[in-house]
């Protein structure tokens, strides 16, 4: 242990969470990460998936076209992220009925 702050050089760039005596406690909870606009929109995508999840159970009664509906729905709110534009200007697909 002696050698470790040889080896690892400077550390004074991780702030109070280290000390010359080794690693002490935080006591403060850690920040949660910020928001960004990439991850509201994806967090509504997933949002929209789990109110449609009932949609692709296999003993709710449809069609094989209704179905298809939902499936192409639920795909389209998955690729989301593909879009070319994403997250600034996003086209959400329409629910099916």
């Amino acid at each position: 242990m002696e050698n470790m702050k040889d080896q690892l050089g400077d550390l004074s760039w991780l702030g109070e969470s280290y000390a010359d005596q080794g690693w002490i406690e935080v006591e403060e909870n850690p920040t949660t990460p910020k928001s960004t606009p990439a991850i509201l929109a994806w967090e509504k995508a997933k949002e929209m998936l789990r109110q449609s999840d009932w949609a692709v159970l296999s003993d709710v009664p449809m069609t094989v076209e209704e179905r298809q509906t939902w499936v192409d729905y639920r795909k389209k709110l998955r690729d989301i992220r593909m879009q070319p534009r994403f997250p600034d200007n996003i086209t959400w697909p329409t629910k099916p009925e």
